[in-house]
């Protein structure tokens, strides 16, 4: 969880450099230091692997609950075969331990079953819940990086605005005045 509130804290640093950024009078933009903001951005990319490797994590301790609770199944098993062999030689008795052995099995698997349901659904929350904060986050940032271009866009225009000779920006009925 320590990882979560490391990239949300970045996260949210980014929001605050976009925040104090300089506001763009009638556009709604801001204007954003990008040394900041791509540092910001470096800094959750380093941290995502680390998102990844704790759902790997949650996969192999999976496999590992359902592989111990095979075990312990097969033991039952096979602690029940072994008791009905023994009481084998008497037929009543050997009945009995037949029945009791199958009971044995059947609730084995039955735990088993359980086990390997539960580990499935509780892995699946987990990565779940690891999906939607890594879509929450790549989503946030495109959308900061496709601000970023826009605001990058739109000052180049300006910049080629301001570099038109006089002539060129005077409004059409100026230029139809003056001729």
């Amino acid at each position: 969880m320590g990882l979560d509130n490391d990239v949300l804290a970045m996260i949210e640093e980014l929001e605050e450099i976009v925040d104090r950024g300089t506001k763009i009078p009638m556009t709604g933009k801001v204007l954003v230091d990008d040394t900041g903001v791509f540092d910001i951005l470096d800094r959750i990319r380093a941290a995502l692997p680390e998102e990844i490797q704790d759902a790997k994590w949650i996969l192999s301790e999976r496999q590992r609950i359902i592989n111990e609770a095979e075990t312990e199944a097969q033991k039952i098993v096979e602690r029940g075969k072994s008791y009905a062999e023994k009481m084998a030689g008497e037929d009543e008795i050997a009945k009995q331990a037949e029945a009791y052995a199958e009971d044995i099995v059947k609730k084995a698997q039955a735990y088993a079953r359980e086990v390997k349901a539960g580990a499935a659904q509780y892995a699946d929350e987990l990565l779940g819940h690891v999906d939607a904060r890594l879509q929450d986050s790549l989503q946030s940032l495109r959308h900061n990086r496709e601000e970023l271009r826009t605001m990058a866009k739109r000052e180049e225009q300006e910049k080629k605005q301001e570099k038109k000779p006089d002539n060129e920006k005077k409004p059409d009925k100026e230029k139809k005045a003056e001729a």
